[in-house]
């Protein structure tokens, strides 16, 4: 939305452009009754004393524009000073005619006498009173524009501290389960899985405090997060750890939130794959339907139970999607067929503005072939 920033600029653009409007509209006002040379510097004389008239009226509505002052005052206000000033302008434009009339000669100047002086002052209240009218109308549109704006900006960037804070929320809650594994490990005396772990899990931290801090990433990068995550937990499950990635080509450009995935994978193995002595499949699809991204992130697991509760993960990201999308996103925990859950998100398919992707999820299929 247009807001200028240089209201006294726009002031005198706005106040010269209507004054001389008003002088054309004057000058031909009357055709054929009066001379056009006549009628130019007749009318000049009241666009420019209107002008001045102008001028004086801003000086003593500024003040006033900037106080809570009523509305009912404001155009008593108008009133009165547009009277006032209409005489002064009146008296003035009849000087300055007769002026003329007298070839620009002081010695054959006739001012007209007493109340032919003031003759059309009620009209030119009109006049003073319309652009009173005016300029308070501005201004408090102006103002009102630029309280809307702060508004904005103030809402706006509360929405992303909190998408900040909720993103920011996740690498601690990752973190402490992932060194929880890993102490896990050390305590089973398998050394050598806590330190491929260790690097895996420094790589993962890696990426993902370099990455630019950003709302949306191609869901490429994401399935990427997803991947190095996986890589990480695939030290200690080993192979009781499946993974199926079916992610469509068309789908890999489409924006999403950052580390959207990474949370759901993690509640997938904690509670669907972990439990079982003979582990699991995750499996995580996406496909574009009608303008939409669908994913699909599913386990064989358990599944749903009555007394089931989110805990950080899944709030986390109800939370993040809510902020982000308003209605506009579907986010639903079942039980999937054959058992296990299913998280099914649907959001706008919007591309994301990313020319370089990373690798895209075959690749990094193809780099672990025991997935």
């Amino acid at each position: 939305m247009f807001l200028p920033t240089n209201h006294n600029r726009l002031f005198w653009t706005l106040n010269l452009c209507g004054w001389l409007a008003f002088g054309v509209a004057m000058t031909f006002s009357r055709p054929g009754r009066y001379a056009l040379g006549y009628m130019l510097v007749n009318k000049s004389i009241l666009m420019g004393l209107g002008i001045g008239v102008s001028v004086a009226l801003r000086a003593i509505y500024r003040p006033l524009k900037q106080r809570t002052t009523s509305l009912w005052a404001l155009l008593t206000l108008s009133v009165v000073c547009s009277y006032f000033a209409s005489l002064g302008w009146t008296a003035g434009h009849q000087v300055g005619v007769a002026f003329y009339e007298a070839g620009w000669s002081i010695a054959s100047l006739q001012i007209p006498p007493g109340v032919l002086l003031i003759n059309g002052a009620l009209y030119h209240a009109f006049v003073l009173v319309s652009w009173s009218v005016l300029y308070f109308g501005i201004n408090y549109y102006l103002d009102l524009q630029r309280t809307r704006e702060t508004m904005l900006q103030a809402e706006a960037a509360a929405h992303q501290a909190r998408l900040r804070a909720l993103r920011y929320q996740l690498n601690p809650h990752f973190l402490f389960n992932s060194l929880n594994a890993v102490s896990t490990l050390i305590t089973e005396h398998d050394n050598d899985a806590a330190k491929r772990m260790l690097v895996r899990l420094s790589d993962f931290l890696r990426l993902t405090l370099d990455a630019p801090d950003t709302a949306t990433v191609p869901l490429a990068q994401e399935l990427d997060y997803a991947e190095r995550y996986l890589a990480v937990e695939r030290v200690r499950f080993g192979e009781r750890l499946h993974v199926l990635i079916d992610a469509d080509a068309d789908t890999l450009t489409a924006a999403v939130p950052t580390l959207l995935l990474q949370p759901l994978v993690e509640n997938a193995v904690r509670y669907g794959i972990s439990p079982r002595l003979e582990g699991g499949t995750l499996s995580l699809e996406a496909r574009k339907v009608a303008e939409r991204l669908l994913l699909r992130i599913q386990d064989d697991g358990p599944g749903l139970s009555q007394d089931i509760t989110e805990g950080v993960g899944l709030t986390n990201t109800r939370l993040r999607l809510a902020q982000r999308y308003g209605d506009d996103h579907r986010f639903e925990l079942r039980r999937a067929d054959g058992g296990g859950l299913l998280v099914v998100i649907e959001l706008p398919f919007e591309p994301a503005a990313f020319d370089a992707l990373p690798h895209s999820p075959t690749e990094a299929h193809a780099a672990h072939p025991d997935r």
